[in-house]
């Protein structure tokens, strides 16, 4: 991007960060787990939020233009497989951004005092469509404004993870005994091993995000300082709120009352009826919506990048890698937002608005963890060839955490093709395992026939 474009400082890079990967929905997620959600946050942090942090770094410290996991895996592993690391990751968002505006779009029903909208097909559509355009137009105008909106998304997120905090302590502060009893021995999982372990592969996919920041690197001020500083304390700060968040949502709400909750915001619902200021929840609702549109923002800008801008010339039609005046490839965001309305409005004639959800979350989850195994292997080589100059790991502990990456995210992919406890039938779970084999084919194909594009 352009030098005379202005540029975002460290405090920025810290909250778009935050704003990209710390997932307020994650909490009650996890907090339906119970005390082991605990243990299992530690081991996503240690086996994949840790490792992928430090190799995030150094390549950063190393590499400052634009295209992120796409350079990096580019100069590790060559054109191919950059090419679908960048694939695969502006693919998984093509389901990614319905299935987040669909979560935003339910709690914007709740806003309006119309719990019946949030099932209401016609609804969801239209505000995920709206949104999702609005979004474009503002990812068009170019990364200040998305600063702006993110920044302000950041920063509630934050704050709806510290109300929680605060809520907890208050509740122990008012009843003296927590809602769920937390002792060492609780921490080891009671329930089947299978069950457990999907937990931790989503767990691992609510730390997921951290690169996509340093994919528009030129246009951050002083990448190679701002960069590691962002990472380091945005890592920080997401792991510390996750961790308190999930312990304090326990003390007001036991597992099995928020796993018969819907969702986020009747988590809130339960959470401000038992403190007695049930006169907030709109306020909190509210910023809910925000701070997913602020996510939405993110994510659209950084994998098209990625994608259309960095690709080499000769894979993708040029008008797609044409920049505008605000160094934004323009074309390739409408290209985009006209697919992704295509996406929604065939997913409104599936029986429900949860199923909607679902499946879109579903084929979206496994194609995104497909190219933290491209960089991983792209990592270790780049540190085996003393490729990467500047470095803060030793030889042994850099090719350590690329091991430990790659496995723990094949792991995690393979947990996903764990049917979940809801599906009882074999039908239901024939379904569930085609499209997840299915939907990572299909993309692959359609991957190889577009770059086959280069040598013709």
């Amino acid at each position: 991007m352009s030098n005379t474009t202005k540029k975002i400082g460290v405090f920025s890079v810290v909250l778009l960060m935050i704003a990209s990967c710390l997932g307020i929905r994650w909490i009650p997620v996890a907090g339906a787990i119970g005390t082991p959600a605990l243990l299992f946050w530690a081991l996503g942090v240690l086996l994949f939020f840790i490792p992928l942090s430090l190799m995030i770094i150094e390549l950063s410290l190393n590499y400052d233009k634009d295209g992120g996991v796409y350079l990096w895996v580019k100069e590790g592993l060559g054109s191919f497989s950059g090419f679908f690391s960048a694939w695969f990751y502006w693919t998984n968002n093509l389901f990614y951004y319905p299935g987040l505006l669909t979560f935003m779009a339910a709690n914007l029903a709740y806003f309006i005092g119309n719990k019946d909208l949030a099932a209401n097909h016609h609804f969801i559509v239209m505000v995920v469509i709206i949104g999702f355009w609005f979004a474009i137009i503002l990812n068009i105008f170019g990364m200040q404004k998305i600063a702006k909106v993110a920044g302000l998304a950041g920063i509630l997120n934050i704050g709806l993870v510290i109300f929680i905090i605060v809520a907890g302590v208050s509740y122990i502060m008012l009843y003296h005994n927590p809602a769920t009893p937390f002792e060492i021995a609780n921490l080891v999982p009671k329930d089947s091993a299978f069950d457990n372990l999907s937990n931790l592969a989503l767990l691992m996919f609510a730390l997921g995000g951290l690169e996509l920041i340093p994919t528009l690197a030129q246009s951050i001020d002083k990448p190679e300082r701002s960069l590691p500083i962002g990472v380091l304390s945005s890592g920080i700060v997401l792991i510390i709120l996750y961790m308190a968040g999930t312990l304090a949502i326990n003390f007001i709400l036991t597992p099995h009352e928020l796993s018969n909750t819907t969702g986020l915001v009747d988590a809130f619902y339960a959470v401000t009826n038992k403190l007695h200021i049930a006169e907030i929840v709109k306020i909190l609702i509210a910023a809910i919506v925000i701070v997913e549109f602020g996510a939405i923002i993110l994510w659209l800008i950084a994998p098209t990048v990625m994608f259309f801008e960095c690709s080499e010339p000769g894979i993708l039609p040029k008008w797609l890698q044409q920049l505008n005046k605000n160094q934004v490839p323009a074309n390739a965001l409408i290209f985009q937002g006209i697919i992704v309305t295509l996406i929604i409005l065939l997913t409104q004639y599936l029986p429900t608005v949860n199923s909607m959800y679902l499946v879109l979350v579903l084929m979206a989850a496994i194609i995104y963890f497909l190219p933290y195994l491209f960089l991983a292997i792209a990592y270790f080589r780049l540190r085996s060839q003393k490729k990467l100059k500047k470095t803060i790991l030793n030889d042994f502990f850099s090719k350590l955490i690329a091991i430990i990456a790659f496995v723990a995210v094949l792991f995690g992919i393979g947990l996903t093709f764990v049917p979940t406890s809801d599906l009882k039938t074999a039908h239901d779970i024939l379904i569930y395992e085609l499209e997840l084999i299915g939907g990572p084919a299909i993309f692959i194909i359609v991957g190889i026939i577009i770059y086959a594009r280069r040598a013709a």
